[in-house]
């Protein structure tokens, strides 16, 4: 029944094409945060929440996630080509546990972010389908199949322990782990209520879909309505300040 999840089936793209079902990802270990005009770059609303980010990584990935998004909605609305970065605002509902990119016009626009040890994804959801994504790293150093008994569902544990091999125990833990954060975000559940039930049964009680693929020691899962038509691309910093010209 779970076998299918664990091809790597989620389509890599080196460059972005499109907004349209596209979670872009960008390498923000190396932002230099004070050569950016942030104030130029933030609303009001984020570079509040930027203030109160402690650690330099987290201030990267929250700077990159945010740039991320505005560039994939000023290539997707060209109405917003010409509209000041810091003019367009992204924040959480807790209403509807969704993230909304906020514009000086129209509805706020559903999004959707992750990141993990300096690596991000952001990806747009203007048709407001159940759409979500996890990135994780794949550390090798835990005890796998202990931590899979105290978290997981019994079934998802057999299928770690019956690696021998802690580089397959790993990929499997992981993979696991980023589908269920996945599956969190398309339903706006909390991580906590998906942990202990079996994934592969829940995304497949709740219609959805699922591709993945493993990338550089990152897993990468995203569960959708139509999963199989999002795609991911790779951008750099240096790429995302020129076509943002900042």
């Amino acid at each position: 029944m779970s076998s299918h999840y664990f091809s790597n089936t989620l389509k890599i793209d080196s460059a972005v094409s499109s907004a349209d079902k596209q979670i872009v990802l960008v390498d923000a270990s190396h932002i230099d945060i004070s050569a950016l005009p942030v104030s130029k770059l933030l609303s009001q609303f984020e570079q509040s929440v930027l203030a109160k980010r402690k650690v330099q990584a987290a201030k990267q990935e929250y700077i990159a996630t945010r740039l991320t998004l505005k560039y994939l909605l000023k290539l997707s609305v060209p109405a917003f080509k010409n509209t000041p970065l810091c003019d367009i605002s992204s924040q959480f509902d807790d209403a509807d546990s969704k993230l909304k990119l906020h514009t000086p016009e129209g509805e706020p626009i559903w999004a959707c972010l992750s990141h993990s040890r300096g690596f991000i994804g952001a990806a747009l959801n203007p048709e407001q389908h159940k759409f979500g994504f996890d990135i994780e790293h794949c550390t090798k150093t835990r005890p796998f199949v202990k931590l899979a008994k105290h978290f997981y569902h019994q079934e998802e544990v057999n299928l770690i322990s019956a690696f021998s091999d802690i580089n397959e125990q790993a990929g499997c833990f992981f993979r696991i782990w980023t589908l269920k954060e996945a599956l969190a975000k398309a339903t706006a559940q909390p991580i906590a209520k998906l942990l202990s039930p079996n994934v592969f049964e829940e995304i497949e009680k709740h219609s959805l879909t699922a591709s993945s693929r493993t990338v550089n020691d990152f897993d990468i899962s995203v569960v959708a309505q139509k999963s199989t038509d999002w795609q991911c691309s790779f951008m750099t910093f240096d790429d995302l300040r020129r076509v943002l010209a900042f």
